[in-house]
């Protein structure tokens, strides 16, 4: 029920002639200041002649007729204009008071010329001069009731009636009749013309406010319903995302448990590897949303482009040395002076995703990533690589959103946004990108930034958490106990990159290191009784030389202690000892310095 009364509720829209009626009275209201300044120098002439020809007390009615219409008048227009809505839509009820109040001036000023023409008829001493200056004040209110028709075809042909029938009243010139009258039907005939093309230009504007009006409202329906797409896009992520992370916690939490089986541990890498895959294709879609909508926050200030470079081309040496991929950075033609200006965020999301489309449809050869100054102002950072290139047709569809080009792409998923946020991206920098390929010979995709010359580049050191230590693959005899720390050590040992043989107990490790080769020792047991006494160290050193017999060249031992109390001890027996807990950065460069030894002493 109360939807059908809503709708009985909404006013009609006015019609065609509400709407010329509309405008007519704005127009009308804004003439005013026009006739005041018309009234005002026709005012000495008409007082000039009525001086000469009629009386004084005549005289003196007429000002004060004038004094009491401008108040009147003025008062009627402060009141009109109050009423004139604030937009440009009325309604009939405004619409009627305000035509009211416009009949009430105009009527007053009407009567009072009214009353000027018969008393100069009738109290003229020269009654044609004085009716040929009224007929001249009748064809201005014809002029000034135009913008109305209903106000021309009332006030107007009154105005005009008033002289001429004030003229035959008293002994007159027939031809200044006909003069008077062929003046005045022209004047009325040229105010009709004009009020017809203003009523043309009353309605096309009325319909250009209303087009305008829809435009507006729809450009901002489409906002709203962008925002609110943006707003589902960052809920959807942030909800996806958790739970993805809670599932990547529990694979790799999983992992740990596995046995040391090639095929559950691949299932797993796998998984890890989609999950990875899909949190990069929700960050990526949103972003290209919000980057659409320009809701993208940038902090541009100078950035270090070498140290950028440097450490993505670190970041991704794994995923090029896994490929047999030659993965190389030139900054040799970078300028020595100044500094480009973007968002270091977004510079390394552009050229990340860059790097890794070259890496990912490269089969064979070398991805380079090299940084150049253009005559234009711009520093170019350029992405070569001998992938399987593009036709100029397909170039031109790869940096459209969610267009993937299907003979490079088959086998490989994704979402067809990466080229196209970093274009958007470039752009919001004040940059570019763009790209150049030749089909079967490999493409060159660049981000160009603004450079400025008298800028300093900030200065930064590489950060061990943002750049993969590249140490060479060891043989790592591993001595630890059958329990979660151990399995999660050597999961750790692996993921750097090196081979492990694992025994629970040092009798053990020294059975396989007389079958094997190793680099390196690390004994991951807990605490070392054996130091609490003599024999136990004689046991401890007989062990060590033992282990380094074994070998053709001297392995360096690691102990991992939970507490840094028998660490002199275990130096003195040529164990190099290591507090727990360890990152996999601080084991890394522990086992490159065995690596070093290793390569000193051969």
């Amino acid at each position: 029920m109360n939807a059908p009364l809503s709708a009985a509720a909404a006013p009609k829209p006015l019609s065609r002639d509400e709407v010329a009626l509309d405008y007519g009275l704005k127009a009308q209201t804004r003439l005013a200041l026009y006739a005041g300044g018309f009234f005002g120098i026709g005012l000495p002439l008409l007082l000039w002649a009525g001086h000469v020809n009629l009386p004084d007390w005549m005289l003196a009615l007429w000002l004060a007729a004038f004094t009491i219409g401008w108040a009147a008048f003025l008062a009627l227009r402060r009141q009109t204009q109050r009423l004139e809505p604030a937009s440009e839509e009325s309604d009939r009820d405004n619409l009627r008071q305000r035509l009211l109040r416009h009949f009430a001036a105009s009527g007053l000023w009407v009567m009072i010329h009214i009353g000027v023409c018969l008393s100069a008829a009738i109290y003229g001493a020269r009654p044609d001069m004085l009716l040929m200056l009224c007929a001249g004040a009748a064809a201005g209110v014809i002029f000034f009731s135009a913008p109305i028709l209903i106000g021309l075809l009332v006030f107007g042909a009154l105005a005009a009636a008033a002289p001429l029938l004030a003229l035959t009243l008293v002994p007159h010139d027939a031809q200044l009749l006909q003069i008077m009258s062929g003046g005045l039907a022209l004047t009325f005939a040229m105010a009709f013309t004009l009020n017809r093309h203003m009523q043309e230009h009353y309605l096309l504007e009325h319909a250009r406010l209303g087009l305008a009006r829809e435009r507006e409202a729809a450009r901002a329906e489409a906002q709203a319903q962008g925002q609110a797409r943006i707003a589902l896009m960052e809920t959807l992520s942030r909800e996806i995302q958790t739970g993805l992370r809670g599932v990547e916690q529990n694979l790799l939490h999983g992992l740990t448990h596995l046995t040391r089986a090639p095929a559950p541990r691949q299932y797993i890498d796998t998984a890890l590897g989609e999950i990875a895959h899909l949190q990069t294709m929700l960050t990526t879609t949103l972003d290209n949303d919000t980057a659409a909508a320009g809701r993208i926050e940038l902090d541009t200030a100078p950035l270090d482009i070498a140290t950028v470079c440097r450490r993505l081309c670190a970041q991704f040496s794994g995923l090029a040395q896994g490929k047999g991929l030659s993965l190389s950075c030139n900054l040799d033609a970078l300028p020595a002076h100044g500094a480009a200006l973007g968002d270091e965020h977004r510079v390394e999301q552009v050229l990340a995703h860059l790097l890794s489309n070259a890496l990912l449809y490269t089969a064979q050869g070398r991805v380079e990533l090299k940084a150049l100054a253009l005559p234009d102002g711009l520093l170019r950072i350029e992405v070569v690589d001998s992938g399987p290139g593009l036709s100029p047709g397909e170039l031109a569809q790869a940096f459209r959103p969610h267009i993937r080009i299907a003979r490079t792409s088959a086998g490989t998923s994704g979402a067809g946004l990466g080229l196209s946020l970093s274009r958007a991206l470039a752009e919001l920098m004040g940059g570019r990108a763009g790209a150049e390929s030749t089909r079967d010979v490999g493409s060159k995709f660049w981000l160009d930034l603004p450079f400025d010359s008298q800028a300093s580049a900030p200065t930064q050191t590489l950060d061990v958490k943002d750049e993969p230590i590249a140490a060479p693959s060891l043989r790592v005899l591993l001595i630890a106990g059958d329990s979660l720390p151990a399995l999660e050590l050597r999961d750790m040992l692996e993921r750097l990159g090196h081979k492990c043989l694992s025994a629970t107990t040092r009798e053990r490790g020294l059975s396989l290191a007389k079958k094997a080769e190793i680099d390196a020792c690390v004994i991951s047991a807990g605490r070392f009784d054996d130091l609490d006494s003599d024999e136990g160290c004689a046991r401890l050193a007989t062990f060590v030389a033992a282990l380094q017999a074994s070998q053709p060249a001297s392995a360096r031992i690691l102990a991992l202690l939970p507490a840094g109390d028998q660490a002199e001890a275990l130096q003195a027996l040529g164990i190099t000892p290591l507090i727990l807990p360890q990152s996999p950065e601080s084991l890394s460069r522990a086992l490159m310095q065995a690596s070093a030894q290793q390569t000193g002493k051969a």
